[in-house]
């Protein structure tokens, strides 16, 4: 849509427009994705376990055979929690080239990214992009994943070569506005390849009154493409099966709050791996994930789906944290349940639900 227009909101209600404007470089909207990768909302692409996102380079060379290098040039690798690949291709709307053309490049770097990528170039490249941010890569992975269900990060990157190897990647098109023909493409793709995922995201640009927003959205994640993408038509599970994969301290915590989410009459969302909880609002007529729980003992608190005012969200997130047991992430908190914070995760459980309820109730 030309010439939308978002509102922003300050604490005496004043309104000021945001009108939609283009990039004026496409090296903006690239440097903007390496400084913040969420703006790939990992949220939209899995709901059930959102995606988190490592860089391990921008303009990352693509060898075209076993003695190059680099015969073409990706804007962004990203890897996830998962360890999957993400090529990443930025484009302005003002960019003249087809839109098969832009493709067809992607396809040409997914094929030959795949085939010709050696693991000791690209854990090096992750490591040079770690430390010219003045970070360790190796914490930077450890905060990615979950350490109590990981040997740890050489596993990790066992991972990211097998699913590099076998074409489980993801290939992700951003753009200021995605052009019909493209979003036909991407939406066709994903639907019919099976072990690669093909996504595009737009990722506006709101300008108004000396402030800017940037608003971003995936395309291309119909109920088609995820019911092909679910690992090898592997089925949900259940509770009984979710419980068997639990430790003591973390089943004795999963049941609790499964049993009073269903006297709650809360939705129970069972997934390939673990379950969401969804509380009704009535008055809001809306449904909101408020929690995950994933197999051994990990608890997350939702609060990318909470329809308040962003100081308000701010205030739960800091009253949850002073526990001091929660790991921090842009939309969500998480913990490992144990003997030491089994008492501290279920107040917080319970005291994001109460504050979600009371909302709902008004």
């Amino acid at each position: 849509m030309k010439n939308a227009k978002i509102f922003l909101v300050d604490g005496e209600r004043k309104l000021t427009p945001m009108k939609e404007t283009n990039y004026e470089k496409e090296q903006d909207l690239q440097a903007l994705l390496a400084a913040y990768p969420d703006l790939i909302p990992g949220d939209q692409i899995d709901f059930e376990n959102p995606r988190r996102w490592l860089l391990v380079a921008r303009e990352l060379g693509v060898p075209g055979s076993d003695e190059e290098t680099g015969r073409w040039s990706l804007d962004h690798l990203f890897l996830d929690q998962d360890g999957i690949p993400t090529f990443v291709e930025c484009k302005r709307s003002s960019d003249t080239r087809s839109r098969r053309e832009v493709v067809a490049q992607m396809l040409d770097y997914a094929a030959n990214g795949t085939s010709y990528w050696k693991m000791d170039s690209l854990r090096q490249s992750a490591a040079e992009t770690a430390q010219k941010n003045g970070k360790s890569l190796d914490d930077e992975i450890l905060k990615l994943i979950d350490p109590a269900e990981s040997s740890g990060v050489d596993e990790y990157w066992k991972r990211v070569e097998h699913n590099l190897k076998s074409g489980n990647v993801r290939l992700i098109f951003v753009a200021d506005n995605i052009p019909t023909e493209l979003r036909r493409l991407v939406e066709f793709l994903n639907e019919q390849m099976i072990s690669a995922e093909v996504l595009a995201v737009e990722v506006k640009q709101f300008l108004g009154e000396g402030q800017k927003a940037i608003v971003p959205r995936v395309i291309g994640m119909t109920e088609a493409a995820r019911e092909n993408k679910r690992p090898s038509g592997k089925p949900r599970t259940n509770k009984a099966e979710f419980m068997s994969k639990c430790t003591p301290e973390a089943n004795m915590f999963f049941e609790e709050i499964l049993d009073g989410a269903e006297k709650h009459g809360h939705t129970i969302y069972w997934g390939t791996s673990g379950f969401s909880i969804r509380v009704q609002l009535p008055e809001m007529d809306n449904v909101i994930s408020i929690a995950y729980g994933y197999p051994p003992r990990r608890l997350e608190l939702l609060f990318g789906f909470l329809p308040w005012p962003e100081n308000a969200v701010k205030a739960l997130r800091k009253e949850i944290l002073a526990s001091k047991i929660f790991r921090e992430a842009p939309k969500m908190l998480s913990v490992n349940i144990t003997s030491d914070t089994i008492q501290q995760a279920k107040e917080a459980y319970g005291l994001m639900e109460q504050r979600v309820l009371a909302v709902g109730s008004k």
